[in-house]
C-alpha cells in the first residue's frame, strides 16, 4: 500500500520512524534555530537620546485637585423639594396600582390577575426611585462638605437627609403594607 501522507519521506512511508522519531526530528530542527554563529551582543550601554532623558528636569506634579464647593442651602432646599414631589407622584402611583395589587393578591399565581398585580406593585415600587437619587445626590454633597471642612453645611445636609430618610421609610413601609400577608 503506497503513502500518500508521507510521499517524499521513505523511512516514514515505510513505518520505521515512529512518532517518537518524528518529535525527535521536529525538536532538533528546533533547536538548530537558537544556534547563534555571532560573537557580539548589543552593547547594554544607554544609547545618547536615553542620556538626555535621563539628564532631563522632573516634570513638576499636578496642582491637587479641588472638590467642588459644598452646595448652598438653597440647592439642598431644591433637592428636598423635588423629592417631596416625586413622593407626592409616588403616592399617587400607588393609589392608582393599589386595586390590581390587592385583585393581584387574592389571584391564582400565573393568572393574569397575579400579573397585573405584579406590573402594578413593580411600577410603584420603581416609582420609589427618585427619592432614592436624591438621598445619594445629598451623601454626595455631605461628603464633599466634610472633604472641605464646611461644618454648617454638613449639619444642613445631614438635616435634609434625615427629611428624606423618613420619606423613605414611610413609602417603603406603605409597599410593605400591600404585599400579601
Amino acid at each position: 500500500m503506497k503513502s500518500r501522507l508521507f510521499p517524499t519521506f521513505p523511512a516514514l512511508r515505510a513505518g520505521l520512524v515512529g512518532v517518537a522519531g518524528l518529535a525527535g526530528l521536529v525538536g532538533l530542527a528546533g533547536l538548530a534555530g537558537c544556534a547563534d554563529t555571532r560573537t557580539g551582543y548589543p552593547s547594554l550601554v544607554p544609547r545618547p537620546i536615553e542620556r538626555e532623558v535621563m539628564q532631563a528636569e522632573a516634570v513638576p506634579p499636578a496642582p491637587p485637585v479641588t472638590p467642588a464647593p459644598p452646595a448652598p442651602s438653597a440647592d439642598i432646599a431644591q433637592i428636598v423639594a423635588g423629592a417631596r414631589s416625586a413622593d407626592a407622584a409616588f403616592r399617587a402611583e400607588v393609589e392608582k396600582a393599589r386595586a390590581a395589587i390587592e385583585a393581584g393578591r387574592s389571584a391564582p399565581e400565573g393568572s393574569e390577575a397575579w400579573v397585573a398585580g405584579q406590573q402594578a406593585y413593580s411600577n410603584a415600587d420603581i416609582a420609589r426611585l427618585p427619592v432614592a437619587d436624591a438621598l445619594a445626590e445629598l451623601d454626595r454633597r455631605r461628603e464633599a462638605a466634610v472633604d472641605a471642612g464646611d461644618s454648617a453645611s454638613e449639619a444642613a445636609i445631614a438635616e435634609a437627609q434625615g427629611q428624606l430618610q423618613e420619606l423613605q421609610e414611610a413609602e417603603r413601609a406603605l409597599l410593605v403594607a400591600l404585599l400579601p400577608a
